[in-house]
């Protein structure tokens, strides 16, 4: 196993190796939340029984056991400061706290700047891919894993530990760091049990939480923050914020009013359930191109690629259906599955994964025309559209505008970011009032449910089409 890194786990109780594998910070797909379905957490072991391959999460270690694995490592890049244990008291924590990844910034008050960041998996994520499945196992899930995720980053960057916290996330991450129980957002009426439209603060694990104003039962902190980020809410254009994750959340306006809403994406567009699918790690093929007929890869990391994040699924199926060897319904053509390669590894998309991606295109479009409807506006009326998350910074906006993810529109108009919701944080954490600006602009949002939308359902079907918008 060239390149391979070797782990040795001490076995601990009934713990699954891939749990003890997640709180070493090392990362493993677990998109059935670890019931042992999807087969993505299969690694190589070495124990008293010999080397053989198992399942991490259904594997319990009896006796230390050697792992041999290529595990996605949390980004950790510390500023020209480098600040640590000792430093100054002007160090405060900005989190943003995803469903699959916690993105954290040190922020010094003094030099107004960020000093160091980190990435690392969210540790609840053995439980599942998505919030549904969070909620499902409530029980099991608690805010302790994402507190010993703060503290340890807080330790490391030298912030001491009582100085507030400014986190935000979904709602589902919101409940859990509030020391609520998500279980209403899993159930009629999707009510959230968090007061919206108003800050929040929690004190928990020895941890003040401050907390910008949930949006709506499905709409975040993090979609808060993202507006802060962006502006629009200081615009006189209408806007559009697009964060195509796997909880999708949609906003359109200006000053005067916002519309929010928030759409079942899955995980698609984040490498998770494709038969190839990945995060954005080495190896993962991140754009991709039709030339004399064959792809022509682009691989983080370079040399041959071993699996597909979302990005370079957005442009091999936009690139595919350029070249009619997809149709518009997402049927593959003669050569199915769909190879990008020739190597000793394919990579493919399967039929199957290209119903996922029609899925995921099409609640993500669907709930921007629902939110122009609602607003009496058409495509052609946006000035200006932002489109965040780790795979709205990395799509090319002309594959997206290909398969009608986003609509038809002068592609200057489409503004990528990376983490909005971050950089919101991190200016609250510098600016305290903008959590009162957040609550001026919080009271005139209205949340669009799609699930009761009676437009949504047809939209949808619509939308799942792999074309132009009209």
């Amino acid at each position: 196993m060239g390149g391979s890194l070797t782990v040795t786990v001490a076995p601990r109780g009934t713990h699954s190796l891939r749990e003890s594998l997640v709180e070493a910070g090392v990362s493993l797909p677990s998109d059935c939340g670890g019931v042992g379905t999807c087969g993505k957490c299969r690694v190589r072991v070495l124990d008293a029984d010999g080397e053989r391959s198992v399942l991490a999460c259904q594997y319990v270690p009896a006796v230390p056991t050697a792992v041999l694995l290529e595990p996605v490592r949390s980004a950790h890049r510390r500023g020209p400061g480098r600040p640590g244990p000792g430093a100054s008291g002007t160090l405060r924590l900005a989190a943003d706290i995803g469903t699959t990844t916690i993105s954290l910034a040190a922020v010094d008050e003094k030099q107004r700047r960020v000093v160091a960041r980190q990435e690392t998996l969210n540790p609840q994520v053995i439980y599942g891919a998505d919030v549904v499945s969070r909620i499902a196992a409530e029980d099991k899930v608690s805010r302790a894993g994402l507190d010993r995720v703060l503290l340890r980053f807080m330790a490391d960057a030298g912030i001491a530990s009582e100085r507030p916290v400014v986190a935000v996330g979904n709602t589902v991450m919101a409940h859990f760091l509030m020391g609520r129980s998500p279980a209403s957002l899993g159930e009629f009426p999707y009510e959230s049990r968090l007061p919206l439209s108003k800050s929040l603060t929690s004190q928990h694990g020895g941890i003040w939480t401050h907390m910008l104003p949930l949006l709506g039962s499905f709409v975040g902190s993090d979609c808060t923050a993202a507006i802060l980020a962006s502006g629009m809410h200081r615009s006189r254009r209408l806007s559009l914020l697009v964060d195509a994750g796997t909880n999708g959340e949609v906003v359109l306006g200006n000053r005067g009013r916002l519309l929010v809403t928030s759409t079942a994406a899955g995980p698609a567009f984040e490498g998770a359930t494709l038969a190839c699918g990945s995060l954005a790690q080495r190896g993962a093929v991140r754009a991709a191109r039709l030339g004399d007929g064959r792809f022509v890869l682009d691989v983080i990391g370079g040399g041959e690629p071993r699996s597909i994040c979302g990005s370079g699924v957005l442009d091999a199926v936009a690139e595919a259906t350029r070249a009619g060897l997809v149709d518009a319904s997402g049927r593959i053509g003669r050569d199915s599955p769909l190879n990008l390669n020739d190597g000793p590894e394919a990579v493919y998309l399967s039929q199957a994964d290209l119903r996922e991606v029609q899925l995921a295109k099409g609640a993500i479009a669907a709930a921007i025309r629902i939110l122009l409807a609602e607003w009496g506006a058409v495509a052609s009326d946006l000035e200006c559209v932002h489109v965040t998350g780790k795979f709205g910074a990395a799509m090319n906006p002309a594959s997206a505008v290909r398969i009608g993810l986003l609509p038809q529109m002068p592609l200057t108009r489409v503004r990528r970011h990376g983490n909005l919701a971050l950089l919101g944080a991190v200016r609250a954490t510098l600016n305290p009032g903008l959590f009162v600006e957040a609550e001026r602009f919080a009271e005139n949002c209205r949340e669009v449910m799609l699930s009761s939308h009676p437009q949504f359902e047809q939209t949808f079907v619509d939308s799942m089409r792999l074309e132009p918008w009209n």
